[in-house]
């Protein structure tokens, strides 16, 4: 297969990113793989989407600091190719991350036109535009997700924090930094009216339940069209533990845990929202049985798990999707690909 990751900048790509290993396992297993930047795409009015693309020498690379080592080495091939005949192309990029980004990035719908023309988009351009915005967790069945309110009227938002009579989460809706967001205590902090206009200043906030489980560490779960990532008899997640105990800060320092039937039954009920969204594969963040985020744009952890289970989860990944290729292709003989392909 010809398989495209497409990046923000490539010089800035860490060894121990999702894309990187992903791309190390295909290259690994013969798939002609390619990097693409986000500033090197070009749309054509015939339709083709061309790219200054970026790939390996061949070679056998038993590390991926090697293969990431090759990728950026000024001697690495360099070439403009046409996504257009690529079967599989990575969205590892969002450019919806900026909202100050005027005019809005194209990259989004140049990745809905290489669908529309057969590639096969991870993950699908409109499901992931819709699981970026923080609604998306509000149309989850109750008891997967925290109590929430999305408003921009300071009134409507003390009162639902005081109702939660408990600590609670406020943020911008747009994701716009972790400057912005704001742990507030059961007790109503006396800079409440502050939080509110900083949350509110460029549009609406999110006001939410708080998880108090998180202080402990938010369990990453990978999905691959709606399933756990199986590795034998167990199940690829884990615990991500916050820097301080006690706060929110986020690191990547991981530990085993376990898959119990909290994550069961999120995956039951979360299933068939991210089968119909096309979003084939994403990992979601878990405290206290509830969701707090899915990442569907660059999700990874393939790092972290290859660390601690000694599992390649970047190989699993690409043998689902030769599987599904040669799927694709038996179906187009026959013009008629089902959509979950």
């Amino acid at each position: 297969m010809r398989i495209a990751f497409l990046v923000g900048d490539l010089s800035q790509q860490q060894a121990t990113w999702g894309g990187i290993h992903l791309a190390w396992a295909a290259q690994r297993r013969g798939h002609d793989v390619r990097f693409v930047s986000d500033t090197g795409l070009s749309f054509l009015d015939n339709g083709q989407i061309l790219a200054n693309t970026t790939r390996v020498r061949a070679g056998d690379y038993a590390r991926p600091t090697d293969f990431h080592r090759a990728l950026l080495s000024p001697e690495a091939p360099r070439q403009e190719d046409s996504l257009t005949g690529f079967e599989v192309v990575f969205l590892r990029h969002n450019p919806l991350r900026d909202p100050a980004l005027l005019p809005a990035s194209p990259i989004v719908d140049f990745c809905w036109r290489l669908r529309a023309g057969g590639t096969f988009v991870v993950n699908d351009p409109e499901g992931i535009y819709r699981a970026y915005g923080r609604l998306y967790l509000s149309d989850l069945p109750e008891g997967m997700r925290a109590r929430s309110l999305v408003s921009r009227m300071p009134d409507k938002l003390k009162a639902f924090l005081r109702e939660l009579d408990g600590p609670a989460v406020l943020k911008p809706l747009s994701h716009g930094g972790r400057d912005k967001i704001f742990r507030i205590p059961a007790r109503h902090s006396k800079n409440l009216n502050a939080m509110i206009s900083a949350s509110t200043k460029d549009g609406y906030a999110l006001a939410q339940e708080y998880i108090p489980e998180a202080d402990e560490g938010e369990k990453r779960l990978l999905l691959l069209h709606g399933d756990p990532i199986r590795m034998g008899h167990e199940v690829a997640i884990y615990r991500r533990l916050p820097s301080l105990p006690g706060k929110r800060k986020r690191t990547h320092k991981p530990e085993r845990c376990v898959y119990g039937p909290d994550e069961e039954r999120i995956v039951e009920r979360l299933r068939p929202r991210l089968l119909a969204d096309g979003l084939y594969f994403v990992t979601v963040d878990i405290a206290g049985g509830k969701i707090l985020e899915i990442n569907a744009f660059s999700p990874g952890g393939l790092h972290s798990l290859r660390e601690l289970y000694h599992v390649d989860v970047g190989l699993l990944i690409l043998e689902d999707l030769e599987r599904r290729a040669r799927l694709r292709a038996a179906y187009l003989a026959v013009q008629d690909v089902p959509a979950i392909l």
